[in-house]
């Protein structure tokens, strides 16, 4: 039986900035702009390498983008900062469905710390996995060749025998250099559906009802 790897952000987790943005009450340029200064910029990546610091981040960003000062530090409280990301609705019953069936399932994600440790509580589907790296623990990114190679050497995994869905194709590739079956999840839960039916053989018809039309 084949281990299942499985990336967070837009496979189990909706990461929702955009919606997040405009709940906050950003229209227009404000929201474009905010959008640039934060979530599209580079710096982001920071967060989830978890080596710069959070506060040191946001300042540069503050720093780049003077006239979105305010309302960076605005999103950075926790109580808005929450609000970021949220689990799909159909993540719970997936992952706890494989692991009754048997499987090991693990996650492999870049996230940043102070993010996943506002969120952890409600992934309620990581009480039904066997272990995971997180970016902001080992300080590596994907599609970093190491990180993969720390998931694999910490559960003892076997690379020929595991499967990989993440949404980016550089972080599947690199997942394939480690010699990993890589399954790119560009369409939700129909993605990672038909990759467990093609490479596992497994059908999941009660997941279905989750599909949108």
């Amino acid at each position: 039986m084949k281990a299942l790897i499985f990336d967070l952000g837009m496979v189990l987790i909706h990461f929702r900035w955009r919606d997040f943005l405009t709940d906050m009450g950003y229209e227009g340029e404000k929201k474009e702009g905010l959008a640039r200064a934060m979530f599209q910029n580079p710096l982001w990546t920071e967060f989830d390498r978890g080596v710069m610091g959070d506060e040191n981040v946001i300042a540069q960003m503050q720093l780049e983008s003077p006239q979105y000062a305010e309302d960076i530090e605005r999103i950075w409280q926790k109580e808005n900062f929450v609000n970021i990301c949220h689990p799909f609705d159909y993540s719970e019953e997936l992952i706890r469905t494989l692991h009754e069936m048997g499987y090991k399932i693990y996650v492999l994600s870049n996230y940043g710390k102070t993010l996943l440790g506002l969120n952890r509580t409600k992934y309620t589907f990581l009480n039904y996995v066997d272990g995971g790296v997180f970016s902001c623990d080992v300080k590596l990114l994907k599609q970093d060749d190491a990180i993969y190679q720390e998931l694999i050497e910490k559960y003892g995994i076997d690379p020929e025998n595991a499967v990989f869905f993440d949404d980016l194709e550089a972080n599947c590739e690199g997942a394939r250099r480690a010699g990993i079956t890589a399954v790119q999840v560009t369409d939700g839960l129909r993605s990672i559906l038909d990759g467990l039916r093609e490479e596992c053989g497994v059908e999941l018809p009660a997941m279905e009802r989750y599909l949108k039309d």
